[in-house]
């Protein structure tokens, strides 16, 4: 699996600002693998799942770049007559794709940071059945 480059980070502080208003207790995540599970286990799986999350937020972010520098080239060859004007970049896949990949953006950012309030639920947990 590729690695995300070094030092990228995504601000998801309103996310977290919501999810913990959603899940403000340990037992409000209402998941029975959650409620039954083992904290440690599960705290471990919440930040692999950080990991993949951020690895796919850069690959999204990258793809909507990418889409955006090549449709901005085309039209600008076009106009440099470099290209025929038929050569057009398809306007309707380009929107497509970059609304799809604005979605995609969308949700991956919220399970970014449902990790983070995941890991403070899970934490408080343990420590709870440690002290307990």
């Amino acid at each position: 699996m590729n690695k995300v480059i070094s030092g990228f980070d995504v601000n998801v502080d309103d996310e977290v600002e919501m999810l913990t208003k959603q899940y403000p207790r340990f037992e409000s995540v209402n998941a029975g693998y959650w409620l039954y599970g083992k904290p440690k286990k599960l705290l471990k799986d919440v930040l692999e799942n950080r990991k993949t999350t951020l690895f796919f937020i850069s690959n999204i972010m990258q793809a909507i770049s990418t889409i955006g520098t090549l449709y901005k080239l085309n039209e600008d060859f076009i106009k440099d007559g470099i290209e025929p004007k038929d050569a057009k970049f398809r306007n309707a896949s380009h929107t497509v794709a970059l609304n799809q990949l604005t979605v995609d953006l969308k949700d991956y950012r919220k399970d970014y940071a449902k990790t983070f309030v995941f890991e403070q639920l899970l934490k408080t947990k343990i420590m709870e059945q440690n002290n307990g």
